[in-house]
């Protein structure tokens, strides 16, 4: 008897972590994704473009393909932008995730959905656990926190949360306009004022665990392959500074880290309340399902030999 793959959707396949779900998860499922402004143009999945405010085109397209697991990488992904458009930021990050997941709990079809480090108030001392209360201090941990209690309802579905996300997004779709309002990461910003030699101010007062996209995603698929549900962290065991983490990215890449001028958040001038911990401890999903991160070290070569590729 033929093993019939499983179906896997994936909302947003011209992002970061989108496109990198794609690109693994062809080997163990039957793939199909949606763009919205960002079409990879990806030959080895079925892709449609897709306005995921439009229920009912969601609904149509999931009716359509009736998928196994569903996967949420869209979304307004910008803490500045979402305190400063909330009505939208709502409408996207949580009445959309709301809607989607009345269709797949119609379909019996698993949502997994990506959330965030912005949850917490990020006063704590130590990486905070799945277990510690969320208290989100900006209006994006609010989004999300709610959005988590919604696709929570059912009990087969599964939230993972990531601290600091980078990566190295194909140049056709980093040039492109994005729908979640942060065009390019963090990682990949930096890398491009380095190369054009311009100064940067990065910031010295904020701890997080910075996880590279190709590892998210491979965790993501790790969870799905498992069936887990609940909430896991997905985040290396590291504790490092903005600075010093951009400081490590230069260094690795060969590019001139003596651009980079530490500054605190307040000196930097950011208006969105933000707490100094985001760091989040894994050991969950370690413990668990035996995950393995790769370490900074690992990671930042990575992104070294996609940079050079």
């Amino acid at each position: 008897m033929m093993n019939m793959r499983k179906k896997l959707f994936i909302l947003g396949i011209g992002g970061l972590t989108g496109s990198k779900l794609a690109m693994m998860a062809k080997d163990d499922f039957e793939v199909f994704g949606s763009y919205n402004l960002r079409n990879p143009e990806f030959d080895f999945i079925k892709s449609v473009k897709l306005d995921i405010s439009n229920v009912h085109n969601v609904k149509g397209t999931m009716s359509d393909i009736h998928p196994d697991i569903l996967i949420n990488t869209s979304g307004i992904n910008s803490v500045d932008y979402c305190e400063n458009h909330q009505d939208e930021a709502k409408k996207i990050n949580v009445e959309v995730v709301e809607n989607i997941c009345e269709i797949t709990d119609s379909l019996d079809t698993k949502f997994i959905h990506l959330s965030s480090d912005s949850v917490f108030d990020g006063t704590k001392d130590t990486p905070y656990t799945e277990e510690d209360v969320p208290n989100p201090i900006n209006f994006y941990g609010h989004a999300k926190l709610a959005s988590e209690k919604i696709v929570l309802k059912n009990s087969k579905n599964l939230v993972v949360r990531a601290s600091v996300l980078y990566g190295w997004l194909l140049r056709t779709l980093s040039d492109l306009p994005s729908s979640s309002m942060k065009p390019i990461n963090f990682g990949q910003w930096l890398i491009d004022k380095l190369k054009s030699n311009e100064k940067v101010k990065i910031i010295t007062d904020e701890y997080s665990s910075p996880i590279i996209a190709d590892d998210f995603a491979r965790s993501i698929l790790h969870l799905a392959k498992g069936n887990q549900r609940g909430i896991f962290h997905s985040a290396p065991p590291l504790r490092i500074t903005r600075y010093d983490f951009s400081v490590k990215l230069a260094n690795t890449l060969g590019l001139d880290s003596g651009l980079i001028q530490p500054v605190s958040n307040k000196e930097l001038g950011r208006r969105v309340a933000t707490g100094f911990n985001k760091c989040l401890n894994s050991s969950k999903i370690t413990q668990q399902t035996k995950f393995q991160f790769l370490s900074l070290e690992e990671s930042l070569n990575l992104l070294k030999k996609q940079v050079c590729d």
